[in-house]
């Protein structure tokens, strides 16, 4: 997967916090490429790419997940039960994603629910992680 995705998260997207506005937007990539490979009927593709979102939905809830650890912030319990719920549910669908449509309503299902958590959820830690020091800017160099 490229390690700077050219597809812009839209404004309501960002959150101001580079590392984590990087990562959102490798999901939107790979939401995009599930969405394209269920539109050309590609199974294989499909499911090949649900694996690397679940990978990558993995390693994104880990990085905020320990920000919030590390920086004591007051709601991450509410934040984290929220990550499960995600997960649990991704699981439950990824085993049915050899329908089609499954893995097109999927990536719908995705794409929502990303809005609604930025907007709902991780709005909510920026402010916190500014003031607890985290750098807007920090985020690994390009390969």
């Amino acid at each position: 997967m490229p390690s700077q995705p050219k597809i812009p998260l839209p404004d309501d997207l960002e959150i101001g916090i580079a590392e984590i506005d990087l990562q959102h937007r490798q999901l939107r990539v790979l939401l995009e490429r599930l969405e394209h490979s269920a539109d050309m009927r590609y199974g294989y593709a499909a499911n090949a790419i649900l694996d690397e979102l679940a990978i990558q939905t993995r390693i994104h809830f880990a990085v905020e997940e320990s920000l919030m650890r590390l920086l004591s912030f007051p709601h991450a319990d509410a934040h984290i039960a929220e990550h499960r719920r995600l997960t649990e549910q991704l699981e439950k669908l990824r085993k049915r994603a050899q329908d089609f449509e499954v893995a097109k309503g999927l990536s719908s299902f995705i794409q929502t629910w990303l809005v609604n958590h930025v907007n709902d959820f991780d709005r909510e830690f920026v402010g916190h992680f500014l003031a607890r020091g985290v750098d807007r800017q920090a985020s690994p160099k390009p390969d």
